[in-house]
């Protein structure tokens, strides 16, 4: 049972050419059915996505990074009216060093707009916003990987860990973990900050104060999360990107935006026990393929 106040929402149309200040858009993207990659349409990617698709030694992880991209590109251009194939990348400045290797961004975007992408294990997470964000999705770790990934940990989340029934630690791991990954994406610093800096668990007086991290929807198997800053967005909209989407049809372009579900971000922090906060409701397979 959920402890979520989460309502379905609607079809409705993708934004434009804007983006409101309070809108944060989330887009889980499953690989395609059957691991069959032409049914992808490959052809809005650059060369350097194509050749790092086909330079995975495993055949799956290409076509999740493949579909990602494409995902990615095709809804980038739904944001900013631009061809998907002429969106350009850049990276802006690392907060610690200044170089340019900071968070992934649209160079010279016509409206304000930051994204984000994770991928694990056949599913991706993309998070659209008019502010720095940071999202992760991974799929559930074995016994032996938190065993041995917990010291990674904040000492706080150790504690929090540790506290919860041993049929639990898998999830709430996962809880903890992508929330510390979409928190350091969000920074621009990746793990160069170290794990087990900044506490991003329970008790929010203890949190980043200008960062707020939330654990969001997902496949059953897999936990999800987004960080935003501490005043940015209110509520985000989750949703699966339509397989059709990603083939040699026009609909993406034209397609309305499938249903998903809406989540109170500021209702959503004060859940009161780390199994309430991933226990979220899971996005079906149907919901996946629409």
């Amino acid at each position: 049972m959920t402890m979520w106040p989460i309502t379905p929402s609607g079809p409705c149309p993708l934004p434009g050419l804007s983006m409101t200040p309070g809108q944060l858009d989330l887009w889980l993207v499953r690989s395609p059915a059957g691991g069959a990659q032409p049914v992808l349409d490959l052809s809005d990617l650059d060369e350097s996505e194509r050749a790092r698709t086909d330079g995975f030694r495993r055949p799956a992880d290409g076509l999740l990074y493949a579909a990602a991209h494409a995902g990615l590109r095709r809804l980038l251009s739904r944001y900013t009216g631009q061809a998907p194939w002429d969106v350009r990348f850049t990276r802006e400045p690392c907060p610690g060093c200044g170089a340019p290797h900071g968070r992934p961004a649209v160079a010279d975007p016509p409206v304000p707009l930051h994204f984000s992408l994770s991928h694990s294990s056949g599913v991706a997470l993309l998070g659209f916003a008019s502010v720095p964000i940071g999202v992760d999705v991974e799929r559930l770790p074995r016994e032996d990987t938190v065993d041995t990934c917990e010291t990674a940990l904040h000492p706080g989340e150790r504690a929090e860990l540790a506290a919860v029934p041993a049929a639990d630690r898998r999830a709430v791991f996962g809880w903890l973990w992508t929330r510390k990954e979409a928190h350091l994406k969000a920074l621009g610093v990746g793990l160069s900050r170290g794990t087990a800096r900044d506490y991003l668990g329970l008790c929010g007086a203890q949190q980043p104060s200008d960062w707020a991290v939330h654990s969001v929807p997902c496949f059953t198997d897999y936990v999800a999360a987004v960080a935003t800053p501490r005043r940015g967005p209110t509520e985000a909209a989750v949703r699966c990107i339509p397989a059709q989407w990603l083939g040699t049809s026009d609909a993406w372009r034209t397609e309305d935006a499938p249903a998903g579900v809406r989540l109170p971000l500021a209702v959503a922090s004060r859940a009161t026990t780390p199994l309430s906060l991933w226990s979220l409701p899971m996005l079906s397979s149907t919901q996946a393929a629409r």
